[in-house]
């Protein structure tokens, strides 16, 4: 089999292949083979019509249909042929069999770029020990107050430290952030520092039944990116305003939340999941600066066929969460497109990193995680395998050890600050 290679863009090759016509005609034969089988014709019973009458009737008609079952089986030959890396499927241009009865087609696919080394030198990282305050500790201790409290409906002004629940409307979204355009009886806490500011400031002294158009600007640096610098305008309803009993805390309030007999056991506790979570967070946020410069260090070229694809998985993710709502497509393919570039460079560059030095997942490494997955759902690790198993999940599972471990080797090689 004969194959051509040209050069069409960055990523971007075509190939012209020549089958063999004995090739052709092996794979051409076959068919005949199976659909003289399958005929019956006037004068023959079925699987008894001779061939040359099957070829006289149908050789034309199955040598067309044939043409898609020799692209099948050459097509991988010729890829593999000429040593590959696509990462797309092919785009036939054109298909037609020669006089010298071979099938000639022309295909353009899409490769995965050549990958010399991948450079790490140049990254500093901040130290990442976590230090727990008594803030902390009793910031999260008076967040279980609130959610062990038990609420009740009052009929005045809402207050800065009460949960209103609303009927939201969106009014404003030059950016198309919010695909959903209302939210009903959202439940709003006031008193949660994370709830937005322009809310927190502008429902108290609001009653049950009114409404009020509140503008709310998002800060260029938001957490969540693609609010970030957005500007919103929503109607709020107010349907529900209701207000805390506290416990007080002592022995009694510890025992009630299941984490300790007391306040001074409870506190322990606590500030032991919040150790736990801030060195959970400094590593994300470590893996994300590890992620950036690498990417920027190496700005290896992306498949569009593999960017294109994870949009549209983003996009399909959108509509089952907000089916009942019409989206943007092309806004949203707008927005997380340089997400998916990042996301799917890091992924080939972690690959070539991976096998440059040759960082491999051994039995150890699984047994590691597991006992880690194990611990954070507070089952056994049998449950967790089984767990693991069910979900069919093993190949990310294996995925996500090999990128821990090719992030630790990156940190060895980084200047920690």
């Amino acid at each position: 089999m004969k194959v051509e290679i040209k050069e069409k863009e960055e990523l971007l090759k075509e190939m012209t292949v020549e089958v063999p016509a004995e090739t052709v005609n092996k794979i051409v034969d076959r068919k005949l083979a199976e659909l003289q089988r399958e005929t019956e014709l006037k004068g023959f019973r079925k699987g008894k019509v001779p061939m040359d009458m099957i070829v006289q009737t149908f050789g034309e008609k199955v040598k067309f249909e044939a043409a898609e079952d020799i692209l099948k089986e050459t097509y991988p030959q010729a890829i593999q042929q000429n040593d590959l890396k696509v990462a797309s499927y092919p785009s036939v241009t054109s298909m037609d069999y020669n006089d010298k009865g071979e099938l000639v087609y022309i295909a353009t696919v899409e490769v995965f770029p050549e990958i010399d080394k991948v450079d790490v030198e140049g990254l500093e990282l901040p130290d990442t020990k976590s230090e727990v305050t008594d803030e902390d500790v009793n910031g999260v201790v008076e967040m279980m107050q609130k959610n062990f409290s038990e609420m009740r409906d009052v009929d005045r002004a809402i207050t800065k430290d009460d949960v209103v629940i609303l009927d939201i409307e969106k009014l404003e979204d030059k950016k198309n952030v919010i695909p959903q355009e209302k939210f009903e009886n959202s439940e709003v806490d006031l008193s949660n520092k994370m709830t937005i500011q322009e809310f927190q400031d502008e429902l108290p002294g609001l009653k049950k039944g009114d409404e009020k158009e509140i503008s709310v600007k998002y800060a260029d640096d938001y957490q969540d990116e693609k609010f970030a610098g957005a500007e919103l305008k929503y109607k709020c309803t107010v349907k529900q305003v209701k207000e805390r009993l506290l416990d007080e805390l002592n022995d009694g309030f510890a025992k009630k939340t299941g984490q300790g007999e007391t306040m001074l056991e409870l506190k322990l506790k606590v500030r032991e999941n919040i150790k736990y979570q801030k060195e959970d967070e400094k590593n994300r946020e470590r893996k994300s600066l590890i992620i950036d410069h690498i990417n920027k260090k190496n700005e290896v070229p992306v498949p569009k066929a593999l960017v294109e694809d994870y949009l549209n998985n983003v996009v399909e993710d959108i509509k089952k969460k907000y089916k009942d709502q019409k989206i943007d497509e092309a806004e949203i393919k707008k927005n997380y497109q340089p997400v998916g570039v990042s996301t799917i460079r890091w992924n080939m560059l972690m690959h070539k990193l991976a096998e440059q030095e040759k960082i491999e997942v051994n039995e150890q490494d699984t047994q590691k995680l597991i006992a880690k997955f194990a611990q954070n759902y507070n089952i056994t690790p049998e449950q967790a395998i089984e767990s693991i198993q069910k979900s069919g999940q093993i190949a990310d599972f294996r995925e996500s050890i090999l990128e821990e471990k090719v992030i630790d080797y990156i940190v060895s090689k980084a200047k920690i600050n």
